[in-house]
């Protein structure tokens, strides 16, 4: 057990139990402070006395209202949607289509605050230890923020320029988190990890990442750990000689390498308890419908690791907190913009936090001190509770991310219940991610996979078992097969390496920032790319 489990500092349960005023009084600032620029100059920001006349002047909007304002400001254009100054302007991952481009202002970032590592900093006064994040970020701290960049990219520089890091407590400091370049930083991660008896939190910003950092330790410890005993990287590992000197300068001991090489050949269930003996908490964004992931990850964590959900967050607002240690409720950060809630599926008029109902869904509408007003984040919540007027939510699903070939409309939670449904007939599934392929007729899906180690299964049987699935999760699916108007999906087996180069190569993966879970291609992809990217990352294992 965790010495305490309070994730919510005093400061924020106050704001809590403030937060019908604090969102008001945030629209008042953002109204007064922007009234003068041509969006609010258009928008009557100045005569604008109340929620309601805000909510009657400013449209519901997506990032395509705002979008050639904003590709005027990255041009260089002032006062277009926002008086405040520009840091940076955040690239989206494009999860669920082309990237945007986001602004990012310094006033966003002073009320972000250190939320992020509020919990984790007061937990590791009690805990000591070491704390390893496998991320890295590619900033180069010495120069001027780059003017586009990844928002966790320009938010962990803030937080390290503003003194909320302790460098003194992260493996590797500063040099092992902000990297500059292309690096084989997995390698770098994995060989800290196997040096560390004394590891107490290990961190990521999506738990899916600790899938596969533990995944690859799986495949690759014993290459790693022959390295290690030599004193020797291979230079066909891409690394800077900083990174190499810092690396091979960390004391490493033999009976540490001893220990985890047997720790290892027993298997690697429960291999992080065993591994760290000291580890409590592992932290990193998920929510309750990632079940694949959840369940590979316990399988190398076991259930005593307490696990930290880290924040509701994206490029366009830092939304929420955790509520609890093991909860996938976020409590909502009233003081980082002004909210509206959109019903769902029913969409009317907006609601304000306060007003939202437990156990009802919603899709947040953020107006933010970046320069975005009624913007539909596109997302859907489900509330649980509130602590005070602040709403408690746990993300359900992205609108737009969904498979669709012949009107069949597969969304992420339907995938992802037909992937781990096949657990019951012995199929394992560790990591996949699917493709809409048009350049066949009929249509179908292509799948990449991953299965845990000891699940022997061909690539002919588990396409099968997997349509199966398909159709028993989504009968628009089981329909259009039935009418052959989608043909069988076709599936293909990697291993965690392959897999990762994978995404690497579609474009679905970084090497800095994070990598949330990806398990829809964007957009169409034929089976002739599908073939290529699939032959590379056999090549590249």
């Amino acid at each position: 057990m965790l010495p305490f489990t309070d994730t919510i500092d005093e400061a924020l349960l106050d704001m809590c139990h403030r937060a019908k005023s604090v969102n008001e009084e945030n629209l008042r600032q953002i109204l007064a402070d922007n009234s003068q620029t041509a969006f609010g100059r258009e928008h009557s920001f100045s005569s604008t006395g109340s929620t309601d006349e805000y909510r009657k002047n400013v449209p519901l909007a997506g990032y395509e209202y705002f979008s050639p304002a904003i590709e005027k400001m990255m041009s260089g254009g002032k006062e277009l949607l926002t008086s405040y100054p520009v840091v940076t302007f955040c690239r989206t991952s494009g999860t669920t289509g082309n990237s945007k481009y986001i602004p990012l202002s310094a006033a966003a970032l002073e009320r972000y605050s250190d939320y992020f590592e509020r919990y984790k900093n007061r937990l590791f006064e009690t805990l000591g230890g070491r704390r390893l994040l496998i991320n890295c970020f590619r900033t180069d701290l010495d120069g001027k923020m780059s003017d586009v960049s990844l928002f966790s990219e320009a938010y962990f520089r803030y937080l390290y320029e503003n003194g909320f890091m302790d460098m003194s407590q992260y493996i590797g400091g500063k040099d092992m988190i902000f990297v500059s370049g292309e690096e084989d930083m997995l390698y770098a991660k994995l060989w800290q990890a196997l040096a560390s008896e004394d590891i107490t939190m290990l961190e990521a910003q999506f738990l899916y990442e600790l899938v596969n950092f533990l995944g690859c330790l799986e495949e690759n410890h014993l290459s790693i750990l022959s390295d290690m005993r030599k004193g020797v990287i291979p230079p066909e590992v891409r690394l800077s000689q900083k990174r190499r000197e810092l690396l091979l300068s960390q004391p490493v001991s033999q009976s540490r390498l001893d220990y985890v090489q047997r720790e290892c050949e027993k298997g690697f269930e429960n291999i992080a308890e065993r591994l760290w003996r000291n580890l409590r908490l592992v932290s990193g964004v998920s929510n309750r419908f990632y079940q694949t992931e959840t369940a590979a990850l316990d399988r190398y964590l076991g259930k005593n690791i307490v696990r930290y959900y880290l924040c509701y967050c994206a490029s366009e607002c830092y939304i929420g907190a955790p509520a609890a240690t093991d909860s996938y409720g976020y409590v909502l950060l009233p003081q980082n913009g002004f909210f509206e809630f959109l019903p769902y599926p029913a969409e009317g008029g907006t609601l304000l936090p306060h007003e939202l109902k437990v156990g009802e869904m919603y899709e947040p509408v953020i107006t933010n001190f970046s320069g975005l007003y009624r913007y539909r984040l596109g997302d859907v919540v489900k509330i649980t509770g509130h602590i005070g007027e602040s709403p408690v939510m746990e993300f359900q699903f992205r609108k737009s991310q969904a498979l669709n070939i012949a009107g069949e409309k597969y969304d992420m939670r339907q995938l992802e219940k037909a992937v781990f449904s096949l657990r019951e007939k012995g199929v394992f599934i560790k990591n996949y991610c699917f493709g809409a392929c048009f350049d066949t007729l009929p249509g179908k899906y292509l799948a990449a996979v991953t299965l845990t180690n000891g699940c022997d299964l061909s690539e002919e049987k588990l396409s099968a078992l997997l349509d199966e699935a398909l159709c028993a999760h989504n009968n628009d699916y089981a329909d259009l097969r039935g009418l052959k108007e989608l043909g069988a999906p076709r599936v293909t087996l990697l291993d965690n390496t392959a897999y990762t180069k994978l995404l690497r190569e579609s474009g679905l993966d970084s090497s800095h920032g994070h990598n949330k879970p990806k398990h829809i291609f964007k957009g169409e992809v034929s089976e002739k790319q599908w073939v290529y990217l699939l032959t590379r990352s056999e090549k590249t294992k």
